[in-house]
């Protein structure tokens, strides 16, 4: 990722810190950035999730290779910390999202490359149709477990642990991950 689209993204999580999405200014927050491709704010949440998947990428350094279900509960939980470092700000766009659920429409082919890229860094085989059941399975997991997330006010993230931890054991009874 450009450093300029992770400045643009580190100052558009900086005024939703204050802000909300619908009160957001395009033409002031693009002012000074070198990115062009910025056309409106779905284009800036776009980045934002980009900028997430840089950093849970740079954090895999960190995730100890074990089975696929324990990396993906690993890897997980790494996304919700990163998400966690910008809380105010992620809440601020969830909340927007969950006002017109019709605009979450356009976020979908991003978000599902953000759940392809984290069954890849679990090593979980999208091949064939069992392939693309898992990545289903995978981004509905994920925002189930997001919801918790979101009501989860604990630093350590234990109910969102928990959940997700009880979800994929559920999940693992249906499907093996490899």
């Amino acid at each position: 990722m450009k450093q300029n689209k992770i400045s643009l993204a580190k100052k558009t999580l900086q005024y939703l810190e204050k802000k909300k999405l619908k009160d957001i200014n395009l033409i002031n927050l693009l002012s000074n950035s070198k990115v062009s491709d910025m056309n409106n704010k779905i284009d800036l949440i776009l980045n934002i999730n980009d900028f997430f998947d840089f950093q849970l990428k740079k954090n895999l350094v960190n995730i100890e290779k074990s089975s696929q279900r324990d990396m993906l509960f690993e890897i997980m939980m790494a996304r919700y910390d990163i998400l966690n470092e910008y809380r105010t700000s992620v809440k601020n766009i969830i909340k927007h999202f969950m006002s017109k659920p019709q605009e979450v429409l356009k976020l979908i082919p991003n978000s599902v490359e953000s759940k392809i890229l984290i069954a890849t860094y679990a090593n979980i085989n999208l091949n064939g149709i069992q392939g693309v059941i898992k990545i289903k399975i995978i981004f509905a997991l994920y925002y189930i477990t997001l919801f918790t997330w979101f009501n989860d006010e604990n630093e350590s993230l234990e109910k969102t642990m928990s959940v997700l931890d009880k979800y994929l054991n559920n999940i693992e009874k249906v499907i093996k991950f490899s």
